[in-house]
């Protein structure tokens, strides 16, 4: 059905366990230009490397259950960037291709939520693709025209759960300063983090990582657009999972960033992730059962099944989440935003919410939220045709 924004307040859930926090008004996501399917990727990669790597390599794609990936350079450039050690390169277009997707994305959104750019109070940026100083913030305001006083609140290092982090500070800013209003950005050119594969660990990494870039606004509680925002957050949690200090890792080489991935982390997962989940939902007084939308980054396969099993879920329950990871590979930090436009796109319905994403650490960043989708009159178009392209497949 249709939702009367002006009936939010009666939203026909009660949790009287949370408070009213911060609100994720609006949101864009987008991926690149270069449309690669998984054996597209093995014909072009393949004789690159080792002859004896080659069917291990051809499993993996296969039993990624990705179906194409979209990448920020073309196949030829990628490989070349690495076998020429062209760090550099590698940077400047993370910091080109990334700065054109959230400037033009954040255009949007500030004229389609009738704000003027003097008032925007902050801004968020997370990745993990790419580093400079000042961080792109700076050049983010001045493409804006933003007023020189805005806050800055940069992340980094948080890989995989990074999209969800940066939510939950903002949201920690917004619920001290509840009149105010942030961009948040996330963008990954993980097609920059091609690396020459020596183990299997680096082939897993080139063989499910994927581009994309994503802008939000989130407003405060008291701020004018919070009573037609699509998502109220209801309580945020953390946690770094003991004894997992790099089963997800990155760090720098001669050919740019690292990607390390650990072959036991479902089983890491599965031994740590159930006692923090239950214990936020006892403190909010719901149980799973009453989640409607799961909106989660999904790493692979293995560790939503896990994940599936852990919390007992239906075969449906994490259906945008999976068809996000089929149709765009995984996206780092980017994925649990691609999956939450997912959601409010292709629904309507008023909802109980959960978001979650892991990342390095193993940190865990999730939290309950209220979803309203906005009624497909008011849908936002951005990107239709790369967008729906993919999820037809």
């Amino acid at each position: 059905m249709d939702l009367d924004f002006g009936l939010i307040s009666l939203y026909c859930f009660e949790y009287p366990n949370t408070i009213p926090m911060a609100h994720i008004h609006s949101v864009i996501s987008e991926v690149p230009q270069y449309n690669i399917s998984q054996m597209e990727f093995y014909d072009h990669v393949a004789p690159k490397i080792n002859p004896r790597l080659h069917n291990i390599f051809k499993k993996i794609l296969n039993g990624s259950q990705i179906r194409k990936r979209h990448f920020s350079i073309g196949l030829d450039q990628m490989t070349g960037l690495t076998e020429q050690k062209q760090v550099g390169d590698k940077f400047s277009i993370w910091k080109e291709t990334t700065m054109e997707f959230w400037t033009r994305q954040a255009n949007d959104i500030i004229k389609k939520a009738g704000l003027r750019p003097d008032e925007i109070d902050g801004i968020c940026t997370s990745t993990t693709s790419g580093f400079i100083t000042p961080d792109p913030a700076v050049l983010i305001q001045h493409e804006l025209g933003l007023r020189g006083d805005i806050i800055r609140m940069p992340l980094f290092g948080f890989g995989c759960s990074g999209g969800q982090a940066a939510i939950h500070r903002v949201d920690e800013y917004l619920t001290a300063f509840p009149d105010r209003a942030f961009l948040v950005f996330v963008g990954e050119a993980l097609s920059t983090q091609y690396e020459e594969a020596q183990s299997v660990s680096t082939l897993v990494s080139n063989s499910i990582f994927g581009d994309g870039y994503a802008t939000m606004l989130m407003v405060g509680k008291e701020h004018r657009l919070a009573s037609k925002s699509q998502i109220e957050i209801m309580n945020i949690k953390s946690i770094i999972f003991p004894n997992c200090d790099f089963a997800i890792g990155q760090w720098m080489t001669d050919e740019g960033i690292h990607t390390h991935l650990d072959a036991k982390l479902p089983r890491l997962v599965k031994s740590s992730i159930k006692a923090p989940l239950d214990a936020m939902f006892n403190e909010a007084g719901v149980e799973s059962s009453d989640v409607d939308y799961w909106i989660c980054h999904a790493g692979g396969p293995k560790v939503m099944e896990v994940f599936a099993e852990t919390m007992h879920l239906g075969d449906d329950a994490l259906h945008d989440t999976m068809e996000t990871y089929r149709n765009y590979g995984n996206q780092s930090s980017v994925s649990v935003v691609t999956a939450l436009d997912r959601i409010l796109s292709n629904n309507t319905e008023a909802g109980l919410g959960y978001m979650m994403a892991l990342g390095p650490g193993i940190h865990m960043e999730y939290s309950l939220c209220k979803v309203t989708p906005r009624p497909k009159s008011e849908k936002m178009t951005h990107a239709k045709s790369r967008i729906e392209e993919t999820i037809e497949i």
